[in-house]
């Protein structure tokens, strides 16, 4: 992978990391440990570094103990049935466990070692023997065996699922007993061992179930579909850089908080916004709704008096600029609105969690030309059909174009998406044939290579609408007609059914896209675009931005927004407009795609969803 760090040697070679003729072994830059991704990742599977000596660490997947013959039990009787005592165990090692053929090649791998367990019932006396524990340190999808003899500690230390161990020993081949390894290590010395209560640990079961694992967000990593999806996440965000400064982008850091509540019509409600906690202390200077109206109660009285008497002007114009501040304040609270929104803010207005970056990102395309922010984005969903794919808290890669209109931006999303495919099914092959191979089915590489080698499908929005409502083999549960939404199912029809590929759909109805799009000749449809793909749906959507003054404005109060609030937006249109496109990628719904995981809290580390946020 693209990301890998800088790094030393045990011995004085040039060879690469992961040179399957290399015969040194890499330790990490920062600590003498060998990551396993340089022993068990190389494409000889470690071949290559039998006799050399290690440190490595990591977390017990699985384990295995190989019990000592005692010197007076004599020969073992064919009859007999030896026993593994083991946890977490994969279907090979349950078979090494069973089936004396497999045991008698698994003694004479180990020295003669019979595979022995208490038979249970009386007390368990320490283990006497030999422990096969399969550990991984996140860097590769590969475990490492180490050999551990009850020699160097009691056996229980180290095998328990979850416990953490660092280790120090010789690069030894397997010889032909374990098909999924070549090499294991025989371990001279344990430098750590971090103990894990097994009654506890919620992970003992190394076949955790998915519902299992999203409960523990904090554990979750280390398991192998999770840890391969961490791996291929941090590739796509490698390569999302790599992409834009290579073709001349600036990235912008753009707010995570906002005051603009403008990012679509009746979109206001989906925001999730920010409170200010107040403590005890605070409780004597927060304005209720009684002191509001007891203060215009006063005041009214105030300003009667005073004109009454007409003795003091200037008192009573003061006296009626308070009273006219005291009625907007209630207003404000018979509108739903607290006093503290007003009056006790910390920005002293309304703020929220950005549901998006575009607005701003514009600000600096009018300046920078080329720009892209690679941001979280934020929506208070409500409880939605399609649980799968809904979050409360995304990431998103935001583009912005200067002098650029909706075809510059399809063609740059275009070549953005295909190179970040590309490169992840490069860097990261041995994650995506893990995740096929526990999706179902699923054909990942090939769904990723049909869509970086053929070209995208494009059609309009009217034309896929009407290409939908002709469909007679299949019957869709979602109404559609001209000037509604194309649903989920709509959009896999497209790209699963019948074109096979990725959908770019543009010029949609304005109503169903933000008053920001541009504003065709036909004064009906916008320059839009959705980029849908197969198994997922929309990735990315784009637009040409409205430049024109006078369109704008006008699609902001269509859009029942506040064109006040937008002032510092319009600015850009005042002064020195110029054409400009952009679009916004949804980094989860590409892992999804790349990946063939079904479900998108999957895709993210720690999943935000209404009614979740665990830690």
């Amino acid at each position: 992978m693209a990301a890998s760090s800088s790094s030393t040697s045990f011995s004085s070679s040039s060879s690469h990391e992961g040179d399957a003729g290399s015969s040194y072994i890499e330790c990490f830059k920062y600590s003498r440990r060998a990551t396993l991704r340089s022993v068990v990742g190389r494409p000889d599977g470690g071949a290559g570094l039998v006799g050399e000596r290690a440190v490595v660490g990591g977390w017990v997947r699985s384990s295995a103990v190989v019990r000592a013959r005692r010197a007076a039990a004599g020969p073992a009787s064919p009859s007999r049935k030896p026993e593994v005592e083991a946890t977490g165990l994969t279907c090979t090692e349950v078979l090494m466990s069973r089936v004396p053929l497999i045991r008698c090649i698994a003694r004479l791998m180990a020295g003669g070692i019979t595979a022995a367990a208490s038979a249970g019932g009386s007390a368990r006396r320490p283990a006497v023997g030999t422990a096969l524990v399969r550990i991984n340190d996140g860097s590769c999808v590969a475990d490492l065996q180490i050999v551990v003899d009850s020699a160097l500690l009691p056996l229980d230390q180290i095998t328990a699922t979850g416990a953490c161990v660092l280790v120090e020993g010789k690069i030894e081949q397997v010889e032909g007993t374990l098909p999924q390894y070549v090499v294991q290590m025989k371990v001279e010395k344990i430098l750590h061992i971090g103990p894990v209560d097994s009654e506890k640990y919620p992970r003992s079961n190394a076949h955790s179930s998915p519902d299992l694992v999203r409960g523990y967000p904090h554990l979750a990593a280390r398991t192998a579909t999770v840890a391969s999806t961490a791996r291929v996440r941090s590739e796509l965000v490698h390569a999302v850089h790599a992409f834009f400064q290579s073709n001349g982008f600036f990235h912008v850091n753009t707010p995570t908080i906002t005051t603009t509540t403008a990012t679509s019509a009746g979109n206001h409600g989906k925001m999730l916004r920010l409170t200010r906690l107040f403590s005890k202390s605070d409780n004597g200077n927060r304005i209720t709704p009684e002191a509001v109206r007891a203060a215009i109660k006063e005041k009214t009285k105030q300003v009667e008096a005073l004109k009454r008497s007409e003795s003091n002007r200037e008192a009573l114009e003061a006296a009626e600029q308070d009273l006219q501040r005291a009625n907007a304040l209630s207003r404000q609270l018979e509108q739903g609105a607290s006093a503290e929104s007003s009056q006790d803010e910390f920005f002293h207005r309304p703020a929220y969690l950005t549901p998006c970056h575009t607005l701003h990102l514009e600000t600096y395309a009018c300046a920078l030309s080329s720009v892209y922010t690679f941001s979280p984005v934020f929506q208070a969903e409500s409880e939605s059909l399609d649980s799968d794919r809904s979050l409360a808290e995304r990431w998103t890669v935001d583009v912005e174009l200067a002098f650029a209109e909706l075809e510059d931006a399809i063609s740059c999303a275009e070549d953005c998406v295909k190179s970040l495919c590309s490169t992840v099914s490069k860097d990261c092959s041995d994650e995506l044939k893990f995740l096929s191979s526990n999706q179902a089915g699923d054909a990942t590489s090939s769904v990723i290579e049909a869509a970086v080698s053929s070209p995208w499908q494009k059609i309009k929005y009217t034309e896929a609408v009407n290409t939908l409502l002709q469909v007679t083999d299949k019957t869709f549960e979602s109404k559609l007609e001209l000037g509604m939404p194309l649903s989920r199912e709509h959009l896999s029809y497209l790209a699963d059914d019948l074109y096979k590929k990725p959908v770019i759909i543009y010029d949609y109805q304005k109503q169903l896209k933000p008053f920001y799009a541009r504003l065709k000749e036909d004064l009906k449809t916008v320059s839009a675009f959705d980029l849908v793909v197969p198994k997922v749906g929309i990735v990315a959507c784009g637009a040409q931005k409205e430049e024109r003054m006078d369109n704008l404005t006008s699609r902001i109060e269509e859009s029942g927004l506040q064109v006040e609030q937008l002032e510092w937006y319009l600015d850009t249109r005042r002064h020195g407009t110029v054409k400009h496109s952009g679009f916004s990628i949804d980094l989860e719904s590409l892992i999804l795609f790349v990946t063939g995981l079904k479900d998108v809290r999957d895709a993210i580390p720690f999943h935000r969803t209404k009614g979740h946020a665990k830690c």
